[in-house]
């Protein structure tokens, strides 16, 4: 399979729009609020969506299920790994007393340590990027049922 560079730029669109949107939500003093993390969520499929767009673009239309799911995959990996570098260099040196105040917000009495955070939050990137990669599959894989679907298939 050859280089891909698809996946880098976009993984690096998606990070970097996920941190635009925490910083923005810690403009207004929302970062604290759990729920608003669930656009992450919208941000990461939107973007997953444009980057199998646009390689099916660069394929002409035809390429294997495995390789665009992997186009898929890498990008989301990438994005998490960025997030979740920003996030554990924000949790331990710029806002370190956050987990705090979003367990306080949850009205717990959990003992949330920044590495658990962050393998809690790395979990979650990976599995979505996954799980985006098997559904948007199965929106741009080209169909058995037809004669031109079995002929480039192979």
């Amino acid at each position: 399979m050859k280089q891909n560079k698809i996946s880098p730029l976009f993984g690096t669109y998606i990070g970097c729009a996920m941190i635009a949107y925490f910083l923005l939500l810690s403009l207004v003093d929302l970062h604290k609020k759990p729920i608003f993390s669930a656009f992450n969520l919208i941000i990461m499929g939107v973007g997953l969506y444009y980057t199998i767009s646009k390689y099916k673009n660069e394929q002409n239309g035809v390429f294997k299920y495995l390789n665009g799911f992997w186009v898929i995959f890498q990008a989301g990996i990438i994005a998490t790994f960025i997030i979740v570098a920003f996030f554990a260099l924000y949790i331990t040196e710029l806002n370190d007393g956050i987990l705090t105040e979003m367990l306080t917000t949850w009205k717990t009495s959990y003992d949330l340590t920044p590495g658990f955070a962050v393998l809690g939050l790395a979990l979650m990137g990976f599995s979505t990027s996954i799980i985006c990669a098997l559904l948007l599959m199965q929106l741009f894989k080209r169909s058995w049922n037809t004669k031109e679907g079995r002929k480039h298939e192979l």
